[in-house]
């Protein structure tokens, strides 16, 4: 017992510290529950020992109570710290909801306020792609879109009627007995769009359409214009129309006016002009169409002819070729030419042909050549003037001709690029023209010619400046009658057997010759002579008996080479030499 009291001394002090400390970890951890957690820290108490001498005993506090105290603490604060997670997620829970619901409540309010809006915008007015036969009337009045219709329809409010000096005056439709229902169609199309579609029509098309069927009374439209036409005629005879010059050197038509004396017989024929001319639909109507006034003598149409003329004489270019340049005949030139016939300038014109004669005349003094001498680079003398004498060759102008072709073209009043008429000899037919190839401002024959040196009694032919032939010759006896006369000639004509017939001295011959080739317009030419008995040359010519009566004689394989080879046209130099 003394043992067990010991062991009881020694353990009580323990057991009491325990229980002390038990007590302390209690109100410990019932003052932090509130906060969820427990203290586990419980000391524990020291177990029994057994000895020889005795028990011994040492109390410490249970660890399996220590473990039920902190669980049930820790149970405890778990449990309220789930309650508070719950209620947060409920709160987060509702939050979508509350903002869904918001915007559905904004998003309803919007397109309600859109939407009266947008039919707000559209009050009195029609909706979008709303078309009336045909006319987009989207967005407008019934005004604005009456206003629309009026511009692009065909019929019109008033028929308008034009008279001959160009006034007008004007039948309203209603005074004929036309109604036009387009303002009530358009009224009656407004009431039929539903307004509160309007959204829906910014993608639909409104097609609306009625009938413009035209009508009238034709007893009143005759009415109104044999009253408006009689009290508005005048006294005003018809004029003609007429030529004048426009001030800028052409001319013009001033046009006819119509009289405004009305034949009244005449009335039904503008009736029925009327009333043809507004059942095709036209409402702008001339009067002067319909014939019922008296019409002028000339019209416009009349004259027509007779200014085209007038106005080509203004701007006419009558050009003459002479090969190597021109000259250009303008309406300047003529204007002075022009003689009218009268005060009317549509009755014609002259043309004054002494002033186109004296026009002329510049051109025969500047281009002719025929009757003019030549310079001339002879085989045996050089350079010499060969007279034109008797001799054919050149360019001659028809001064008569050419002056009336000139007169003809402004009468006609056409410009035209032509040549002058050049003179032909009446007997002979021989035209006074040559190579046009050969006319130059300085010469009017080239390198291929014929050269008889009378003098020397003898002749060449040159090709290209060359001699391809040359001959003695015979040429007529020097004396008046039968002498061969200098000057420039051209060979014109050929013909074999032939008979040369004429009269010299008082007496006359007839020689028969194989070929002829004549060079003039006087008889004189070249041609074979077998009565020469083949001598040719010299002084042959001095004698009465072997001097020709003015041709020149050659042997007969040169008259032929002549025929055979020289072309015509070719010019033939013959000269006498001191």
């Amino acid at each position: 017992m003394a043992q067990q009291n010991d062991g009881l001394n020694n353990v009580r002090p323990s057991a009491e510290a325990s229980k002390e400390e038990m007590a302390k970890m209690i109100a410990r951890n019932m003052s932090m529950s509130d906060t969820g957690s427990f203290d586990t820290g419980i000391p524990q108490t020291a177990g029994r020992q057994t000895g020889n001498a005795g028990t011994k005993t040492a109390v410490r506090p249970a660890p399996a109570k220590k473990k039920q105290a902190a669980a049930s603490t820790s149970s405890t604060a778990k449990k309220k710290t789930s309650s508070k997670s719950k209620k947060k997620a409920r709160k987060k829970s509702k939050a979508p909801i509350l903002i869904l619901a918001t915007f559905i409540v904004l998003l309803i309010c919007g397109g309600t306020i859109f939407y009266l809006s947008g039919m707000n915008s559209y009050k009195d007015t029609f909706l979008d792609n709303t078309y009336i036969n045909g006319v987009d009337v989207s967005g407008k009045t019934k005004a604005e879109a009456l206003a629309l219709l009026k511009a692009q329809s065909i019929i019109p409010e008033k028929i308008s009627f034009t008279r001959p000096n160009g006034q007008a005056f004007y039948i309203e439709m209603s005074e004929i007995g036309y109604k036009d229902i387009t303002k009530q169609k358009i009224s009656e199309f407004y009431s039929r769009q539903d307004h509160y579609k309007w959204f829906s029509a910014k993608f639909n098309t409104t097609n609306f359409k009625f009938e413009t069927a035209f009508s009238y009374d034709k007893v009143k439209l005759e009415k109104e214009l044999k009253r408006k036409v009689l009290e508005a005629q005048t006294a005003a005879k018809p004029k003609n129309a007429y030529i004048t010059e426009d001030g800028n050197g052409g001319y013009t038509i001033v046009k006819e006016e119509i009289g405004e004396i009305v034949d009244e017989s005449r009335l039904g024929t503008l009736y029925e002009y009327a009333e043809k001319e507004i059942d095709k639909m036209k409402f702008n109507i001339d009067l002067a169409m319909a014939d019922i006034y008296e019409h002028p003598e000339v019209t416009s149409a009349m004259l027509q002819d007779a200014l085209t003329k007038l106005n080509n004489l203004h701007n006419i270019e009558i050009t003459f070729d002479f090969t190597y340049d021109v000259e250009v005949l303008t309406g300047d030139d003529v204007k002075d030419w022009i003689i009218f016939k009268g005060e009317d300038l549509a009755e014609g014109y002259n043309v004054d042909a002494d002033k186109a004669m004296l026009y002329v005349e510049r051109l025969a003094e500047k281009y002719d050549t025929y009757g003019k001498p030549r310079k001339f680079n002879s085989t045996n003398h050089g350079e010499i003037t060969v007279d034109a004498g008797s001799g054919c060759y050149g360019w001659w102008i028809d001064q008569e001709k050419t002056c009336k072709l000139i007169c003809d073209l402004i009468k006609e009043g056409e410009s035209t690029t032509t040549e002058p008429v050049y003179y032909v000899n009446p007997d002979s037919q021989y035209e006074y023209t040559c190579n046009k190839d050969w006319r130059t401002a300085d010469t009017d024959y080239s390198d291929t010619y014929i050269e008889v040196d009378l003098s020397a009694q003898h002749l060449w032919y040159y090709k290209d400046g060359k001699v391809e032939m040359e001959s003695d010759i015979v040429s007529g006896y020097p004396n008046e009658s039968r002498n061969t006369p200098e000057g420039v000639y051209k060979l014109w004509i050929k013909e074999r057997s032939k008979t040369l017939t004429g009269s010299a001295d008082g007496r006359s011959y007839a020689s028969y010759v194989d070929y002829w080739n004549n060079i003039s317009t006087i008889g004189v030419g070249l041609h074979d002579a077998s009565w020469q008995n083949g001598v040719f040359g010299g002084e042959k010519y001095k004698s009465s008996s072997w001097g020709s009566h003015g041709c020149i004689n050659m042997p007969f394989d040169k008259a032929k080479y002549v025929y055979e080879n020289i072309d015509y046209g070719t010019p033939v130099f013959m000269y006498w030499m001191d």
